[in-house]
């Protein structure tokens, strides 16, 4: 009589056992799981950060393209504005320096009044920024048949997008 007993408490004894080892399992598997997500979350968050201060300094670098073939039109002014555009034409030519590729644009807007405009963008497929200047300039002929080009400081540049 005295050993049934025991062994019904021993099987209980070994059923808690049990129970409480599958506990232990659950709860460090729950611990992997979310230490995983945090490590996740980290590497995620680190790379989006990477990604966006790469898109911060390609944005500069294509304004300080842009704002550079502007300054290069205004001071070089022969390639741009050629004696046989009318009011409302425009004209364009090409800068490729280093990664980009540089679009000068200058329309005639009066017969001494110009919009010029400089676009620029990444020449190879890694470099995804654009920005596009854009200034007013006043032309004045010189005695020995040049043209001088003089911002109009009242409209200053203007940056596009």
């Amino acid at each position: 009589m005295s050993l049934a007993p025991r062994s019904s408490a021993r099987s209980v004894a070994s059923a808690d056992r049990i129970s409480c080892r599958g506990f232990v399992l659950v709860v460090a598997l729950l611990a992997i799981v979310l230490i995983a997500a945090l490590a996740a979350g980290v590497l995620f968050a680190t790379t989006e950060a990477g990604r966006a201060g790469s898109a911060g300094i390609g944005r500069e670098r294509a304004l300080i393209a842009s704002e550079s073939a502007l300054a290069t039109a205004i001071t070089n002014q022969g390639i741009l504005l050629p004696s046989s555009i009318g009011v409302g034409g425009t004209t364009s030519y090409r800068v490729d320096a280093d990664d980009w590729q540089v679009v000068v644009y200058a329309t005639r807007l009066d017969s001494a009044t110009y919009w010029i405009m400089a676009d620029a963008k990444g020449a190879s497929s890694s470099i995804v920024a654009r920005k596009r200047t854009g200034v007013f300039v006043k032309a004045t002929n010189r005695d020995d048949v040049s043209v001088t080009l003089h911002p109009i400081s009242e409209l200053g540049w203007a940056e596009l997008f």
